[in-house]
């Protein structure tokens, strides 16, 4: 799902590359002409080289230890890829390597974590988030988002054309509501169930506590019901 979002491009930066298989993918597939696989702990890095000998992509493909973007020069990669992390780290990720997001053409970022908050920092960051995708596995969801550097007024003007409030958008993703992506249906018709399940379990209980709870409850209970009604 990760690789289906990055674009043709000449050097790919690929942050927390771990195995390295999403480099060797897309540089063997010819997505990327060459493509510089970073990590933070030697170990992954000593996997990845390993891997990379095997398919034959010594010349096309340089690993380096990395904390972050920092050894990466600015300008040195067209696309930067950061997957396989909690929310907050890569935003921190994003903000302390600043330079290097600025210089590239596009991003492709995948949290694991916090996604509302990731997107608002996104926005915050004038990233534009133009495309996004979304799948489950194993129970779990996982969400992708490509992403360019386009200005505060672009990246306003994406969300604007969708219809979308800021907040909406930036829980459930603005292209993934725009394009009534199934997956995200599945996801909302899971979560509707779990809070009205919540729901019949805070009528029972008379504190004012669960009384607070069960407002704010049934308020994103209608939330999830609108956006269901889109699909």
């Amino acid at each position: 799902m990760n690789a289906g979002l990055v674009p043709r491009c000449g050097t790919l930066a690929d942050v927390g590359c771990d195995h390295a298989y999403a480099a060797i993918y897309l540089t063997a597939g010819g997505r990327a002409d060459r493509c510089i696989a970073m990590d933070v702990a030697a170990g992954p890095l000593a996997r990845a080289e390993e891997n990379i000998r095997r398919y034959g992509l010594e010349n096309r493909i340089e690993t380096r230890r990395s904390d972050g973007l920092a050894a990466l020069g600015i300008g040195e990669a067209d696309v930067i890829m950061i997957g396989g992390m909690g929310g907050p780290l890569m935003l921190d990720i994003l903000r302390k390597g600043i330079a290097c997001v600025r210089a590239a053409q596009a991003l492709v970022l995948q949290p694991q974590s916090e996604p509302e908050e990731f997107r608002r920092g996104l926005r915050e960051l004038s990233l534009a988030i133009l495309a996004e995708e979304m799948c489950c596995e194993g129970g779990k969801y996982y969400t992708v988002i490509y992403a360019e550097n386009a200005g505060g007024s672009r990246a306003g003007k994406a969300q604007e054309e969708r219809g979308l409030p800021g907040w909406l958008a930036d829980r459930y993703g603005p292209c993934l509501v725009a394009g009534r992506h199934p997956v995200l249906r599945q996801f909302l018709r899971e979560e509707l169930g779990k809070k009205e399940e919540l729901l019949v379990q805070l009528a029972m209980q008379k504190t004012d506590k669960s009384a607070e709870r069960r407002t704010a409850l049934e308020d994103e209970v209608k939330e999830i019901g609108r956006l269901l009604a889109l699909f």
